[in-house]
């Protein structure tokens, strides 16, 4: 590691996402600091992923308030500037008691079981993202892991919501979890596909960084039978990994937030080039690994260096 006010000789002056486009998601649970974030990088970003639509217990699909309230803040402040922008829909699931059901793939089963309701929900999708005045639709269903059954009706539903939205001219794009069994799988061409390359480290694994060159790499070489578009994703923030076992994500700011109260200084990881430093709580020692702007365009460079690939970053809000 080396101090955060120090890069390696081999990067140093060239820590810029300048001259790069990448694609963004924004959320509905983080929406405070956007606007600041989308004047620093605004020219850097080439579309926007508004995550994201989901589901309430009758199994419509719904956007949350904060989403819209995103699209109609970018569409009135950057109205002399185009974002191609997407829709993202996730198989979460809202209950009536206000509680989540997170990557339930229950519903997913039941929007799949037959031909009529697989064409209701995509008939569903499509209505939404056109009513929305969006340019494209992102699926971003989770959890399908190792499910066999489950990927052959998925794969069934791209197949067919693809060219039902290129008959709208509707983009479509498809975000692959870095576990999805691509080996196995026959993808259909025409969507754009996105892996997520994030989490390497996180829930239930020991402190480190979200991503490594070794991780990206093992990223490229996993979608290499995927056809078409393909595209990677990087996140910012980071976690604070306890000692007794506890794992929170926090953001850039919110881990500089600490930084500040326990006075502490960060050191720059020379392999991952994350930012990464230690504190004590109550008796409880924390380590956090997080991401900067610097770590972000490290990790872009990595993947640029392994073919011409798409690029999109997970995600704005709560970047310094």
């Amino acid at each position: 590691t080396v101090r955060k006010e120090d890069p390696p000789d081999k990067k140093a002056g060239d820590m810029t996402i300048n001259n790069r486009k990448f694609t963004v998601w924004t959320t509905y649970w983080d929406t405070g600091n956007l606007e600041k974030e989308f004047d620093d990088i605004k020219e850097n970003i080439d579309g926007i992923c508004y995550f994201a639509a989901y589901f309430n217990e009758k199994q419509k699909p719904f956007i949350p308030k904060e989403t819209l309230d995103t699209y109609d803040m970018v569409k009135s402040k950057y109205q002399d500037t185009h974002f191609t922008s997407y829709l993202t829909f996730v198989n979460d699931v809202q209950k009536s008691d206000g509680s989540n059901s997170l990557k339930d793939t229950e519903v997913l089963y039941s929007l799949f079981s037959n031909r009529k309701t697989m064409k209701a929900h995509i008939e569903d999708i499509i209505h939404m993202t056109i009513e929305g005045g969006f340019d494209g639709i992102e699926i971003d269903y989770e959890a399908i892991k190792k499910d066999e059954k489950l990927w052959r009706l998925y794969i069934q539903f791209i197949k067919d919501l693809y060219e039902k939205g290129r008959n709208e001219g509707l983009m479509v794009r498809i975000v692959l979890e870095p576990n999805t069994p691509t080996e196995k799988i026959v993808f259909p061409k025409g969507p754009e596909y996105v892996i997520m390359c994030y989490n390497l480290h996180g829930y239930g694994t020991r402190p480190g960084p979200k991503a490594t060159p070794d991780f990206l790499k093992d990223m490229v070489i996993k979608m290499k039978n995927i056809p078409g578009k393909k595209s990677f994703a990087v996140a910012t923030g980071g976690f604070d990994f306890g000692e007794d076992g506890s794992v929170k994500t926090v953001t850039e700011l919110e881990a500089r937030q600490i930084e500040e109260e326990f006075n502490r200084v960060s050191l720059r990881d020379g392999k991952s080039y994350s930012l990464v430093f230690r504190y004590e709580e109550k008796g409880i020692f924390h380590e956090v690994w997080y991401a900067d702007k610097e770590t972000i365009a490290f990790w872009f460079d990595e993947i640029e260096s392994l073919g011409d690939y798409g690029l999109s970053l997970w995600r704005l809000g709560g970047n310094y």
